[in-house]
C-alpha cells in the first residue's frame, strides 16, 4: 500500500491549527461542479491539545502523516463510504478530489442537505489491520466535550457550489476506542464472525423457562479491556398476539472478530458476559442475580462454525445445573433433552417427542411442515411438497413415478422390468441413520476410528434390509476402508450378478445430520462419484475419526 509523504507536517504545527483558520467555502484542490452538483472538500484539523490536556486524559499523538481520509456521509439522494488522499497547501489539510464527494442536488431543488457522520485519518490507506491516526469523536461520547463541533455535522450545499467543511478531530488510541462513539468494527477492518447466544432459566422448584438476558462482549488487550458490546438483548415476545402462545427470546446473535494484534489462537482474546433479566409476563423476577462469563480463544471461537457455514449457538441454562428440565423430565445422560423419550428411542434429539401439532407421527422440532400433515419418510411434508426422497433411490418424490420403491434414473426411479430387482442399498456401519436425523427410513452410517477399526476394515453391504434387518435383505457386496496417514480409501467389491445403477457416498470429520443422512442425492462426494467406479481415495485435513454414510441402488 502506498504512502502519501510529499508533504511532511510536525505535531506540532498540526496543534497550532485553530478551528477558524479554514472556513473558505472555496478551497483549492477541487474541480468545479455543475450546477446539478455541489462538491464538498473536508479539511482534518487536529484540535489543540496543549490547551485541553489538563480537561482530561487525551491520547498521546503519533507522529504519522495523515495521508488518507475515510469519510462516511449520509445525504438526500443517497450514502457516500470512500477513501480519498488527504493534500495539504498554505491554509492547511484538504481531501482530495472524488466523485463520490460531488453529491447530486435534488430535481427542482437549489440546495441538500447533508449528514458527515463518521471521519477517520489514516496514515496508509486502510486495509487489514490498518488502524487510523486521528478520529472525529461523535455526539455523546466520552471525547464530545474536546471539539466544538462533533459528529454528525449537518450542513446545506448548494447546487453548483464547492464548499470546504473542516473537521475537528483527536489522536486515536485504539485501546479506548469506545470513548470516541464508534463501534469497534467501524474503525477495524477485518473479517467479523459471527457469535449466537440463547439462554434458559430455571426455577429452584425445577421448571424451565426462555430466559431474557443482558449481553456484553470485551476485547481484552493485555491489561487494556475494550468494549464491543454493552447491554446487548434478544428479542422477546409470545407466538400469540393476545400472549396466550408460547414466550420466546430469539437467539441474540453478534459479529466479533478474529484476533487482531497477533495473538496466539490458544490465548483467551474475548470475555462475553451474560446477565439473567427479569421477564414479568414469563418467569418474572428472578430469586437471586445470575451471570455467566464465557471466555474465548480463537481456537474455542472456531469450535462454534460448522462444515456447512451454519454456527452453534452457546446455549447457557441459569440455576439449571441440577438436574434441568425441558420437557416433563430431569436432563441426565440417558435423556439429554429432558423429553422423557432415552436417547436411544428418541425420534428427534434436543426436541421434545411427545410436540406433534399435525399429528404425522413427526415431532414438531424435526418436522419440515410442522402444521401439515405429512409422510415422515418425508421430512414430514406432505409428498407432493417435493422436498424428500422417500425411498433413497437418489430421486426427489416430486419427479420419481415410484416414491416408495426404490429404481434407477434411467427408468424414472421404478424398478427395473424384466424381473430384475433393483433395491436400496447401505453399507452396513455402526450408527442408524434414525440415531443421526428425523428419519424413519433405515440405513446406516459408520464412524470409523482408527483406535478401535485398525487400518483396515471391510463392511457389509445390504439392499433392501428394511428397518435395517439384515434378514430381511440381500447381501450384494462388501466395502473395504483403509487409511494412510491423510488418505481414505474405498473399494467396493460387488456380489457376482450384483450392479449399481447409483451411488452417493457422504464423508464428513463430524456427525452428519439432516440432509445429509436422510438426501443421498445432497451426499457432499457425489460430484466426485459415478456407479461404474467402485475405488476410491480421499485426502482429509482432520484428525484419524471420522464418518461415513454409502448408498447405491443396487440391482440384480
Amino acid at each position: 500500500m502506498k504512502k502519501i509523504t510529499k508533504y511532511l507536517l510536525t505535531s506540532l504545527t498540526l496543534m497550532l491549527f485553530v478551528f477558524t483558520s479554514c472556513t473558505q467555502d472555496e478551497a483549492v484542490g477541487t474541480e468545479k461542479g455543475d450546477e446539478k452538483m455541489a462538491v464538498i472538500e473536508l479539511g482534518p484539523i487536529l484540535n489543540d491539545f496543549l490547551n485541553r490536556q489538563a480537561e482530561g486524559d487525551i491520547p498521546a499523538c503519533s507522529d504519522e502523516v495523515p495521508a488518507y481520509a475515510q469519510i462516511m456521509l449520509t445525504h438526500e439522494m443517497g450514502d457516500v463510504d470512500v477513501v480519498v488522499p488527504i493534500l495539504v497547501d498554505e491554509s492547511g489539510l484538504f481531501t482530495d478530489y472524488d466523485e463520490e464527494l460531488a453529491i447530486p442536488i435534488p430535481d427542482g431543488e437549489t440546495t441538500t442537505e447533508v449528514s458527515l457522520t463518521d471521519f477517520m485519518v489514516y496514515a496508509e490507506e486502510p486495509g487489514e489491520g490498518v488502524m487510523p491516526i486521528w478520529v472525529a469523536p461523535k455526539e455523546g461520547s466520552d471525547y464530545e466535550n474536546f471539539v466544538n463541533d462533533p459528529l454528525p455535522i449537518v450542513f446545506d450545499l448548494r447546487a453548483g457550489s464547492k464548499k470546504y467543511v473542516p473537521v475537528e478531530v483527536l489522536c486515536f488510541d485504539d485501546r479506548e476506542v469506545n470513548l470516541y462513539g464508534y463501534q469497534f468494527f467501524d474503525l477495524v477492518p477485518v473479517q467479523l464472525y459471527e457469535f449466537c447466544v440463547f439462554a434458559n432459566y430455571c426455577t429452584d422448584e425445577g421448571r424451565h423457562y426462555t430466559a431474557n438476558y443482558d449481553l456484553d462482549i470485551d476485547y481484552l488487550l493485555g491489561e487494556e479491556v475494550i468494549n464491543l458490546y454493552s447491554g446487548e438483548s434478544p428479542v422477546t415476545g409470545n407466538t400469540e398476539d393476545d400472549d396466550s402462545g408460547d414466550w420466546y427470546a430469539d437467539p441474540l446473535c453478534l459479529a466479533i472478530p478474529a484476533p487482531m494484534y497477533d495473538e496466539a489462537d490458544s490465548d483467551i482474546y474475548l470475555r462475553v458476559t451474560v446477565s439473567l433479566t427479569a421477564w414479568d409476563d414469563n418467569y418474572g423476577d428472578p430469586a437471586e442475580e445470575y451471570s455467566e462469563v464465557i471466555e474465548l480463544s480463537w481456537n474455542d471461537v472456531q469450535e462454534y462454525f460448522n462444515d456447512d457455514d451454519t454456527i452453534d449457538f452457546e446455549h447457557i441454562f441459569f440455576n439449571c445445573d441440577d438436574d434441568p428440565v425441558i420437557g416433563d423430565c430431569p436432563i441426565t445422560e440417558e435423556d439429554t433433552d429432558g423429553d422423557c423419550v432415552p436417547d436411544v428411542e428418541d425420534e428427534c434429539p434436543g426436541y421434545d417427542d411427545r410436540e406433534d401439532m399435525d399429528d404425522d407421527g413427526v415431532p414438531d422440532g424435526c418436522d419440515n411442515c410442522p402444521e401439515d400433515f405429512g409422510d415422515p419418510l418425508d421430512g414430514g411434508c406432505p409428498i407432493d411438497d417435493c422436498i424428500g426422497d422417500a425411498d433413497s433411490d437418489g430421486l426427489n418424490d416430486c419427479i420419481d413415478q415410484c416414491p416408495y420403491q426404490a429404481g434407477p434414473e434411467s427408468n424414472d426411479g421404478c424398478p427395473l422390468p424384466g424381473g430384475d430387482t433393483c433395491e436400496t442399498a447401505y453399507m452396513e456401519g455402526d450408527t442408524a441413520l434414525n440415531t443421526l436425523a428425523n428419519s424413519n427410513r433405515w440405513g446406516w452410517a459408520e464412524h470409523f476410528q482408527t483406535d478401535d477399526d485398525g487400518a483396515s476394515k471391510t463392511f457389509d453391504i445390504w439392499a433392501g434390509a428394511g428397518q435395517n434387518d439384515t434378514s430381511k435383505g440381500e447381501h450384494v457386496g462388501t466395502a473395504e476402508i483403509s487409511i494412510d496417514e491423510d488418505d481414505i480409501t474405498l473399494e467396493i467389491t460387488l456380489d457376482p450378478g450384483v450392479s449399481l445403477n447409483e451411488l452417493h457416498i457422504n464423508l464428513s470429520e463430524i456427525a452428519p445430520s439432516g440432509n445429509n443422512v436422510f438426501a443421498p442425492g445432497q451426499y457432499n462426494l457425489n460430484n466426485m462419484i459415478d456407479a461404474g467406479t467402485l475405488t476410491y481415495t480421499w485426502e482429509r485435513d482432520y484428525s484419524d475419526d471420522f464418518y461415513i454414510i454409502i448408498h447405491a441402488v443396487a440391482c440384480y
